[in-house]
């Protein structure tokens, strides 16, 4: 017995000997490439980059910050080709005999006043829509060139995308393949950002300047991401420049802005960048046209008053952004940074009315005094830590706090009397105030974990607390609605890359907790390609979807709606679901783009708000609630020149939004307010020498809304009366189509040696087409008088920027 056990033995240490020879001579011809791609003159991590080894299909992508590795290479010279959209293109060198352990590889911002620098099909100068299944990256650096009404505008520009749409002159929001901009996560360095308004929808609340990297998720977005049924927008802020002083200033007719990046040490940097309207110290022709359009005149409306009588102040309106960073790296595998954004719009439109008028003998004298003020805005801030530990291994960890709040105040008083017999006929006030925030607080871990160059597997959990308040007064009296609201959420997701010859599939799953369900919800996700061919790519994906917090549509018949949050309590608001279905296809050539994608979502605990089913004076808040079910279904087409001294796309997209609530429209479907059949977007820009000449062309099918029949009272019992309006079918008028042409030119300057200027002419609505925001009804006129509120005409602009 003894003997068989020593020959076992000597067997096994002979095996395990082969296996490790073996294995060492297997390790002895394989390399690993590590390192970072950073931005030239600067340090500035690239995130997302493309590195690809020249003459072969291995390839990889950096993370959040800029670091890739590509595993188990032969151990000879190798040509890295690195791309990034909105830089110059890269070939690399690299020899594992004459070369750092980790490298550092810089890329040049593209610029227009070079030659031609060197093109691929992996090049992309504005936009990259190529780089996964409806995933759209966006270069910050390019849009400048763009036209734009005021500022360079990271939203506006995303609704020249196909799919999402661009004929929303009153909302920055995106509107994503059936869509609302609730049911988008927007991500700015991890912290959740609930509104991304400034000017009431005319401007996004970003500044370009303070972000480096834009990502958007159209569907199906990947499993690390969670709470919102639509789309992912996820915004990565700058560092800042570890290498050198920089900054840039510019103004132009509505605001100023400025940024300045600070290297305090070679590792540690700070930058700062906001931006201010000065519309409440100089009024501009730009910003009374704007302001006459989005606010109004600051006059009475329906009263036959002259401008003698009535004090009427200016609107008092502007808006702030501030975004700071600190970054510090304590080694060349960690980065720590601290981010803060703080956003806000104030507008106050307090006026009076002092008039006389005819009554009896002596003249009667009417007072009223309106004091409305509105302010809106986000505050955040944001702490990670993130280490590359090796080469396959990366962690980041993220603490974040946002909030949202709005705030309303409405009080108006009114006075009759007889002066010459100084007595008072009757008086009275009334007062609306509507108040809403959101508070929340997460905290996060994501892993990722790089298996080969063909695998990857990424995982993670999160937890959010949120707080909700939202209220809603008459008079002091009449409480409309009254929420204060808090729930808990917590996820944990995983997600596995894998490439298989010309297949690359990604399997994830995401499980979430909410407070108000018993059960956790399952949330699958699914992302296929499939290279037919070197130039034709095939494509799928599905998802599931859940969303906790919700922006509940309050339906207002005479003017419009309005909008304001809450939280899903399984009650009024239900958790709003939505599974998405996308398939594809891609040709690809040179410098040209051909993409097509369809999708289908189905929506279900969709939620609106609505007085005109109210029974009798006493309101009950439950009863002002309705869920309902959607569908979205369409196709959008994108034609894209990549890459040159002409780029642009051009882009349809056909699609259907559908909504069924038991009590609209007699439980039948009715068309979504955001329903439009067609959408055609045409973006153009050519560059001459220091030149650059753009354009952008949007056409977009009338959207639906409802509209009222008239007005009518019914007498109570006890002798009061309700106004009640009666209305036609649910959204079943349409507006007139939309269309509009917008235009910039730009030069760019050298002020000495010291810095870079760019002088630029925008202009808004080219041909001045008067399209129709939504049409307003007074009925207090008999009969009643129906109007079109119009959005923006012809509106040209100036801006002028030095960069240093």
């Amino acid at each position: 017995m003894p003997l068989s056990i020593n020959l076992n033995l000597i067997r096994l240490k002979s095996y395990l000997a082969a296996i490790f020879l073996i294995f060492s001579l297997n390790l002895q011809g394989q390399i690993a490439i590590t390192g970072k791609i950073v931005e030239e003159g600067t340090g500035e991590a690239l995130p997302f980059a493309n590195i690809l080894i020249d003459g072969s299909n291995i390839g990889t992508t950096t993370n959040l910050d800029g670091f890739f590795s590509l595993l188990d290479l032969p151990n000879e010279k190798v040509t890295l080709k690195v791309s990034y959209v909105g830089y110059e293109n890269l070939l690399y060198e690299y020899d594992p005999n004459n070369t750092e352990e980790r490298l550092s590889i810089s890329l040049k911002p593209l610029s227009n006043q070079l030659e031609e620098v060197v093109v691929s099909a992996t090049a992309y100068k504005v936009m990259d829509a190529s780089s996964g299944i409806s995933t759209t990256k966006i270069s910050t650096k390019q849009l400048a060139l763009l036209p734009n009404v005021g500022e360079t505008d990271i939203f506006r520009s995303l609704q020249l995308l196909p799919g999402v749409s661009g004929t929303n002159e009153n909302s920055s929001g995106l509107f994503v393949r059936g869509g609302t901009p609730d049911q988008n996560l927007v991500l700015l360095d991890g912290m959740t950002v609930y509104k991304v308004d400034h000017f009431f929808g005319f401007f996004s609340a970003f500044n370009a300047n303070a972000i480096k990297d834009v990502q958007l998720f159209k569907g199906a977005f990947p499993s690390k991401y969670g709470g919102r049924t639509s789309s992912v927008v996820d915004m990565t802020g700058k560092t800042g420049s570890f290498e050198k002083v920089g900054g840039a200033a510019s103004i132009n007719f509505l605001s100023a802005n400025a940024y300045i990046e600070l290297p305090i040490t070679k590792n540690l940097s700070f930058l700062a960048a906001g931006r201010r309207s000065y519309t409440d110290i100089i009024q501009s022709g730009l910003f009374d046209e704007i302001s006459d359009n989005l606010i109004g005149d600051g006059g009475f409306d329906n009263a036959n008053v002259s401008e003698d009588d009535v004090t009427i102040v200016e609107p008092a309106f502007y808006f702030f952004d501030w975004n700071s960073k600190l970054s510090y790296r304590p080694s060349d595998k960690d980065m720590v940074t601290l981010s803060l954004y703080n956003g806000k719009d104030f507008l106050d439109e307090s006026r009076t009315l002092d008039q006389e008028f005819p009554l009896g003998e002596n003249p009667g004298r009417i007072i009223l005094s309106l004091a409305e003020n509105l302010n809106w805005g986000n505050r955040g801030i944001s702490t990670k830590w993130s280490r590359q530990w090796n080469p396959k291994f990366y962690s980041n960890i993220l603490v974040a706090g946002s909030e949202y709040f709005s705030e309303y105040d409405r009080d108006a008083f009114l006075e009759l009397s007889i002066p010459a017999e100084d007595s008072i006929i009757g008086s009275g006030s009334r007062l609306t105030v509507e108040d809403n925030s959101v508070i929340d607080v997460t905290g996060r871990a994501d892993f990722e974990w790089q298996n080969s160059n063909t695998s990857k597997t990424e995982f993670g959990f999160s937890f959010t607390n949120t707080k909700v308040e939202y209220s809603s007064i008459r008079d002091d009296t009449v409480t409309i609605l009254e929420r204060n609201q808090e729930a808990q959420f917590g996820s944990i997701y995983a997600g596995h890359e894998r490439k298989w010859n010309d297949l690359t599939f990604n399997v994830g799953t995401r499980l979430s907790k909410y407070r108000f369900r018993a059960t956790p919800l399952f949330e699958p996700r699914l992302n296929l390609s499939y290279q037919l061919t070197s130039k034709v790519k095939l494509k799928g994906a599905f998802g599931i979807h859940y969303q906790f917090v919700n922006q509940i549509v309050n339906e207002n018949l005479s003017e419009g709606s309005r909008e304001f949050w809450l939280l899903a309590d399984g009650e009024d608001v239900k958790i709003s679901k939505a599974t998405h279905y996308v398939l594809g296809g891609a040709y690809e050539i040179d410098n040209w783009l051909f993409d097509v994608e369809g999708f289908y979502k189905d929506y279900s605990g969709l939620s609106e708000f609505s007085l005109r089913f109210r029974r009798g004076l006493e309101i009950e808040a439950n009863e002002l609630f309705f869920t309902g079910d959607g569908v979205a279904r369409g196709v959008e087409f994108l034609i894209q020149k990549k890459q040159g001294r002409y780029t642009g796309w051009v882009s349809y997209t056909l699609s259907r939004v559908k909504n069924t609530f038991a009590d609209f429209n007699e439980g039948r479907e009715f068309p979504a307010l955001h329903d439009q059949l067609h959408e055609f977007k045409m973006l153009h820009s050519y560059e001459i020498g220091r030149w650059t000449l753009a354009s952008t062309f949007i056409y977009g099918s009338g959207k639906p809304f409802s509209e009222p029949e008239g007005q009518y009272s019914i007498e109570l019992l006890d002798g009061r009366t309700i106004d009640y309006i009666g209305v036609g079918r649910k959204n079943g008028s349409r507006l007139p189509e939309y269309h509009r042409l917008d235009f910039s030119v730009h030069r760019k300057f050298d002020v000495d040696k010291w810095a870079k200027g760019d002088i630029g002419l925008s202009v808004f609505n080219l041909y001045g087409r008067q399209n129709v925001w939504y049409v307003e009804y007074d009925f207090n006129q008999d009969p009643a008088v129906i109007s079109s509120v119009n959005y923006l005409g012809f509106t040209p602009n100036l801006s002028l920027s030095i960069q240093f």
